[in-house]
């Protein structure tokens, strides 16, 4: 399968630089052939004296900034007309700043079926964004643009977007911790773009004991738990059952994975695990062969799902969540120092990119979940 990512730089941000050479290196990486565009003859002023809000109220520096946007999008065409993309399977545009508004209108004009990667693009780049095609990153600190109007035509376009707060025109806070932690997640979410979460591709085991992987859940919101049979908490499986029936038309599933490392709670063979299930509590949710979920043997899946999301604590407003906070200890006096799975139907909450967003333990109350699961949907 032939891919290629085209490089579209920024004034001023070239292709060496954080965002776009880290999602250079993570695209060759995974078998993209590297196109890099150059923009050499831009007069940089126009954008560095005055941001698009003042623009859109002084005729004259509205004329030059067009002009700019003209001057982009013709070196664009030059230097890729004799790109053939018509031998490419897979197309990504990764963009920055003015490269963005240069990405979008040359994707159109050349009816380029382009994937998009927007770093802290303009407003006018949305004029020819396609619906539902992109992966757009900008910060609230950002000169060039009005935070809140970005938002909304991210809205417009059902396009992904992250914000990023005290970011500037290079996504930088100010603060070097801070920058490097969002640099990661940056990066970490371009490749998933690219490629897909890795959630969606380590390998499972389902009940007959064939191995598969859960790309088929690609795009959906996903509630993954690990459960067992025997335990307190089983009958959770009725109000699971109730939120799958009611959400699964809207793109919601649950991804049940019994365990029998808390109590041995898990019994019997996979066929008769799956059995109990669907004849006690009726589930009709997808369910995997039995895992060890913590360990040396633990999956790879639950490896990810606990990195993503470690324990932050139990509730401890309830008898359940005492007993539980009490038997865990008793197995693990450093519990609450690890990201170790504590006990049966501990559930993770993914988004429709893949992300792992969020973390209920088992004492947490079905409500809490669904409300999670609402604003995912």
């Amino acid at each position: 399968m032939k891919k290629i990512a085209v490089i579209f730089p920024g004034i001023g941000y070239h292709s060496d630089k954080p965002l776009l050479y880290y999602s250079k290196k993570i695209a060759r990486q995974h078998g993209y052939d590297i196109l890099e565009l150059a923009f050499n003859n831009i007069d940089k002023s126009v954008l560095l004296n005055g941001a698009p809000g003042a623009a859109a109220n002084d005729p004259g520096v509205r004329k030059r900034m067009m002009e700019v946007f003209s001057t982009v999008t013709g070196e664009v065409e030059e230097q890729l007309k004799a790109t053939d993309f018509s031998a490419y399977e897979d197309i990504i545009f990764v963009s920055k700043s003015i490269g963005t508004v240069a990405a979008s209108a040359y994707a159109a004009g050349a009816k380029v079926p382009a994937r998009q990667v927007y770093f802290t693009p303009l407003e006018q780049t949305f004029s020819l964004v396609a619906p539902r095609n992109g992966l757009v990153f900008f910060g609230t600190k950002d000169p060039f643009i009005d935070t809140s109007r970005i938002e909304e035509l991210c809205r417009e376009k059902q396009v992904a977007y992250r914000i990023f707060e005290n970011g500037n025109h290079s996504l930088e806070t100010g603060d070097l911790q801070t920058d490097l932690r969002n640099m990661v997640d940056i990066i970490e979410e371009t490749e998933n773009y690219l490629v897909g979460s890795p959630i969606y591709r380590f390998p499972v085991q389902t009940m007959d004991g064939s191995v598969t992987d859960l790309s088929e859940y690609k795009g959906k919101v996903l509630l993954i738990i690990n459960s067992a049979t025997g335990c307190g908490f089983t009958p959770q499986y009725e109000a699971l059952e109730s939120m799958y029936k009611k959400y699964h038309k809207d793109g919601f599933e649950i991804l049940d994975f019994p365990s029998d490392q808390f109590g041995s709670q898990a019994h019997g063979t996979n066929s008769e695990i799956h059995k109990f299930c669907t004849s006690r509590y009726d589930i009709s949710f997808p369910q995997f062969a039995r895992i060890d979920v913590n360990g040396k043997n633990g999956t790879e899946l639950f490896a990810y799902l606990k990195k993503k999301q470690g324990f932050r604590g139990f509730l401890r407003n309830t008898k359940e969540s005492v007993y539980l906070e009490k038997t865990v200890k008793k197995n693990d006096p450093d519990y609450q120092h690890n990201s170790d799975i504590k006990w049966n139907f501990t559930k993770f909450l993914v988004n429709r990119r893949g992300q792992v967003i969020d973390r209920f333990e088992p004492d947490a109350g079905t409500d809490i979940v669904v409300q999670a699961v609402e604003r995912e949907l």
